[in-house]
């Protein structure tokens, strides 16, 4: 009998078994001017440009018409350029230069609202997370009238995490969609902070 429940199992799985391969990018910049002692935003007095790029690969197998076992990677940077002066007794600091690097590396489950033939097809995925962080800091100051710069490097961390992400896939081809997703990391499993570490990507994704 459980031989033949197996065997049932193994046929209906590979009625729908395909594979779906993601790929994604993110880009975005903010740009924070200076205030006056008026307390009115002046760009003659500098500002803070902060940038984040990066991208994903994500590999799902559909095991079932709906769910799949998922694999994702991902990198990005967030760099913060402030050439905003600020002045504590004799050391003025007068520009400040942040890095910080990430990387995830997941497995978990995807499960979709839509078969593979839908024209919109939303889904969402759970799972375990692999997230390490580190980065540099460089800091061109003024001590007493001499030029300095101080360069702090962020050690590597590595933590274990979870995931969880939505997506909405386009269908373009029948093999082809376009897609949009948003994805949390939460780091130590800690669940309130999980609307700290939110990333949005937009990308292809092929069916095979």
């Amino acid at each position: 009998m459980l031989k033949i429940i197996l065997v049932n199992l193994f046929l209906i799985s590979s009625a729908y078994c395909y594979v779906d391969l993601k790929l994604e990018y993110t880009y975005s910049t903010r740009r924070v001017e200076a205030v006056d002692a008026d307390g009115e935003l002046d760009a003659d007095l500098g500002e803070a440009k902060s940038t984040t790029k990066g991208f994903s690969v994500n590999w799902a197998w559909y095991v079932w018409e709906y769910t799949a076992i998922e694999f994702n990677y991902a990198e990005s940077e967030e760099r913060i350029e402030d050439d905003r002066s600020a002045t504590d007794g004799s050391i003025t600091i007068n520009n400040q230069d942040s890095l910080v690097k990430t990387t995830t590396q997941g497995v978990g489950i995807r499960q979709s609202f839509a078969n593979r033939k839908a024209r919109i097809i939303p889904s969402i995925s759970i799972g375990y997370a692999r997230y390490t962080t580190s980065g540099q800091t460089t800091y061109k100051l003024t001590d007493g009238g001499v030029a300095r710069e101080i360069v702090l490097n962020r050690d590597k961390e590595v933590t274990n995490s979870s995931y969880a992400s939505a997506t909405l896939a386009f269908k373009i081809t029948k093999l082809l969609r376009l897609t949009f997703s948003a994805k949390t990391i939460v780091p130590g499993f800690e669940i309130d902070k999980a609307d700290k570490n939110v990333s949005y990507f937009g990308g292809l994704s092929w069916v095979f």
